[in-house]
């Protein structure tokens, strides 16, 4: 049997006029946060499992802006970040 984590990215970039179907998506994997583990917590190397949401304006020529950043661990999501625009 391999011992090691089984570590999940997925990176989906929906239309602007797809905003609702993004938010079920996120909301069908709050029930699987309660598995995730932080690695190595404490040490310098710690990793934490993450969920970010972005604006994304690459198909327009911009940058991409974090809108939402959720911290991972311990089975229960540890800190939403909202980012505000400046």
């Amino acid at each position: 049997m391999d011992n090691r984590d089984i570590r999940v990215r997925i990176d989906f970039n929906f239309p602007p006029d797809k905003e609702t179907e993004a938010n079920q998506l996120i909301k069908l994997l709050e029930p699987y946060m309660q598995y995730t583990e932080i690695i190595n917590e404490g040490k310098g190397s710690e990793e934490r499992g993450s969920l970010d949401v972005e604006r994304c304006g690459h198909r327009l020529g911009l940058g991409c802006e974090k809108i939402e950043r959720w911290e991972l661990g311990k089975g229960k999501v540890i800190d939403i970040k909202s980012i505000e625009r400046v």
